[in-house]
């Protein structure tokens, strides 16, 4: 190589690093920033990055270990198809059942948001392609379909529960969930670590289907519970999962009011579904004509 090509290379700009989960995140348990490290600068915890995910997770409990076995299991390819099923019946549409909920994320430019729960990335073609999307999940099976699907999410997904995200305060423009909160460990705490990790009056969305939703089936409505049980099984939740879903309970309306007094509660999916949205991103007034202009979040 002469002279002259060297010092070319030499010159040329170097592309910038992509900003990962890493460079983002802070210490679970003492607190410090990682800084892109694998292990903390403070207490020596290790947080290695596997297969391109962040790992920072602490042995799961409760209604989150069987979310993970789960999504982790064979239940979840069976069950999938079920659950495109109900989003199509709601939309209708699969991308409008979707859409009713990220309409309340903030119309702006190049704004780095986090998705909790982000799974297998379903959500992420609905997305403006100019925003930096992070998500987390407590299943690793969703997080390496995700990477399948946008290989451009390497370094940006974390294994990590809702209720403890390993990031620093204040880190994202918006702050995101669509499905999975109903049947959170700790609803209080994960919705206080997405206000924790969102920016001063950043958008914050959660919504899911009712809690209750599955007494409105026919079975439920005869009494007729183990056919009720069975059905539920025959979609492919594992026996864990139905037990789960069958007597999980959770006052979304009164938990919010509690630590989240500035949300409105929004009604979705023909009211078979619900959204926190806080603080409201549009007047009350504007919000349909900002939505339809909107060139973030048209069809």
């Amino acid at each position: 190589m002469d002279l002259v090509t060297t010092m070319s290379l030499i010159l040329l700009p170097t592309p910038a690093r992509a900003i990962t989960a890493a460079d983002l995140a802070r210490c679970l348990d003492c607190g410090a920033a990682l800084g892109g490290r694998a292990e903390c600068p403070g207490c020596a915890r290790a947080y290695p990055v596997v297969d391109g995910v962040l790992e920072a997770i602490a042995p799961l409990s409760g209604t989150n270990r069987i979310a993970s076995a789960f999504y982790d299991g064979p239940g979840w390819p069976r069950f999938k198809p079920w659950e495109e099923w109900f989003l199509r019946f709601l939309g209708p549409g699969v991308r409008r059942a979707r859409q009713q909920i990220l309409r309340f994320l903030p119309d702006r430019p190049e704004a780095r948001v986090l998705e909790v729960g982000i799974g297998d990335g379903a959500n992420l073609p609905l997305l403006p392609s100019d925003w930096t999307v992070y998500g987390v999940d407590i299943a690793r099976r969703p997080l390496l379909d995700c990477l399948a699907r946008v290989p451009e999410m390497t370094g940006r997904l974390a294994l990590a529960e809702a209720e403890a995200l390993p990031f620093s305060d204040a880190t994202f423009d918006a702050v995101f969930s669509v499905g999975g909160f109903n049947y959170f460990s700790d609803h209080a705490a994960a919705l206080r670590e997405m206000r924790r990790v969102a920016r001063p009056g950043a958008t914050i969305v959660v919504a899911d289907e009712h809690a209750d939703l599955h007494k409105c089936s026919l079975w439920n409505l005869l009494g007729l519970g183990a056919i009720e049980r069975w059905s539920l099984r025959a979609t492919g939740l594992d026996a864990d999962f139905v037990d789960m879903v069958l007597s999980h309970r959770v006052d979304v309306a009164g938990l919010a009011r509690a630590v989240w007094p500035e949300h409105r509660l929004v009604p979705i999916w023909n009211r078979l579904g619900y959204c926190l949205v806080g603080p409201d991103p549009w007047p009350v007034g504007e919000r349909l004509s900002v939505f339809a202009e909107s060139k973030h979040f048209q069809e």
